[in-house]
């Protein structure tokens, strides 16, 4: 959680900054946009089927999903989890994460 809070997690726009990979860009979706975390957990194409998981349980009543909502709730934890494992896109550094 700390690391997507900070944003210093292995997603391309943080890799790109310190010099892991050569573009900062989405590589799992065709939008062209930065890989950061509002992207990952919010706009990103290629993971709106977990996305729609994640919006039930964390805005179950049709209110605004923002990253601060996600973050910031304890009660959100969970879901995130559950949505981090699904999409597969941190597993190589994060591992499985606890729910």
């Amino acid at each position: 959680i700390t690391q997507l809070t900070t944003g210093h997690v292995a997603l391309n726009t943080y890799l790109h900054r310190i010099g892991k990979v050569e573009s900062p860009l989405c590589e799992k979706c065709d939008t062209h946009s930065p890989e950061t975390v509002d992207h990952f957990l919010l706009r990103c194409t290629a993971f709106l089927q977990h996305r729609k998981l994640l919006l039930a349980q964390c805005a179950p009543r049709r209110q605004h999903l923002s990253l601060r909502r996600i973050l910031s709730n304890a009660k959100n934890l969970a879901a995130l989890a559950t949505y981090v494992n699904a999409t597969n896109r941190l597993r190589q550094t994060l591992g499985f994460i606890p729910q």
